[in-house]
């Protein structure tokens, strides 16, 4: 399943409720829904913050509604985690009441898609494979030297572009070997790349241990690749990409959002 757009089942299950006077009742109704249409083996997450919440039902505004799923099969992934995070979400009061309404719009949505490890590993052909931010001077060279660009990445200065450290273990020659790579994860077209830097052994108590240029350069090619996480929540445009612990993060932001049963359009 390529496509993520998770449209009128949230505001279905905001609205059909016909008891508003409990928010966590409106929330099992958006868990159970997402569930249903993205076939879960679990409910999402769901939290309808701001109080009180009857206010917000008055006014056809719920300031700040967020849904989280984790281990959502997305080809050729296993366990994607999808967030959404809406900001403003706005609809008739008297489609509230009635629960018929057709379309909401938000003044801001964040969508997000997460990689775990363990889908990363699969695919590259890694063992314990392990993800985290890199270090700010990890990019740097033996002299400590680091370019400008790379300074600016290493900062946050770059939305689509972030460093990262990536451990586990790999065959090389026939033996099973820990390596570290550092590399810089990339935003292109709507993927991530990964473009491996620089290559650690760390077999050795007595440290890293530089490895052959042949048998170095077949390493950092397993680590050198692409991947597609499909449409973010929503059909959000990607507009960022970093590593976190345990996993690598796309996500995008659009304003002014207006989501139907047809499509969400932006404007």
């Amino acid at each position: 399943m390529k496509k993520l757009a998770i449209t009128l089942v949230l505001v279905i299950g905001l609205l059909v409720a016909a008891d508003f006077g409990s928010a966590a009742f409106a929330e099992y109704q958006v868990s159970k829904r997402v569930a249903q249409q993205l076939k879960l083996p679990e409910q999402p997450e769901v939290s309808i913050n701001g109080f009180p919440f009857l206010t917000q039902v008055a006014a056809g505004n719920f300031r700040d509604v967020q849904l989280v799923a984790n281990a959502v099969p997305v080809e050729p992934f296993n366990e994607v985690g999808i967030e959404a995070d809406l900001h403003g979400v706005k609809v008739a009061t008297s489609e509230v009441i009635a629960g018929t309404a057709e379309q909401f719009t938000v003044d801001q949505l964040v969508g997000r898609v997460k990689l775990k490890a363990s889908d990363v590993a699969r695919l590259i052909g890694v063992q314990d494979l392990t993800i985290e931010p890199a270090a700010p001077d990890a990019l740097a060279d033996d002299d400590g030297n680091i370019s400008e660009s790379d300074k600016r990445l290493a900062e946050g200065g770059d939305d689509q572009r972030a460093p990262v450290q990536l451990d586990g273990t790999v065959n090389i020659a026939g033996s099973d070997n820990k390596v570290r790579v550092i590399a810089v994860l990339s935003l292109v077209n709507g993927k991530m790349e990964i473009e491996p830097r620089e290559l650690e052994l760390n077999n050795s108590a007595l440290g890293p241990i530089d490895l052959p240029p042949i048998f170095e350069q077949s390493v950092l090619k397993q680590f050198n690749t692409t991947l597609d996480p499909g449409m973010l929540p929503f059909e959000v445009q990607p507009t960022a990409v970093r590593a976190e612990r345990g996993a690598l993060v796309i996500e995008g932001t659009a304003e002014n959002v207006t989501i139907n049963g047809t499509g969400v359009t932006t404007g």
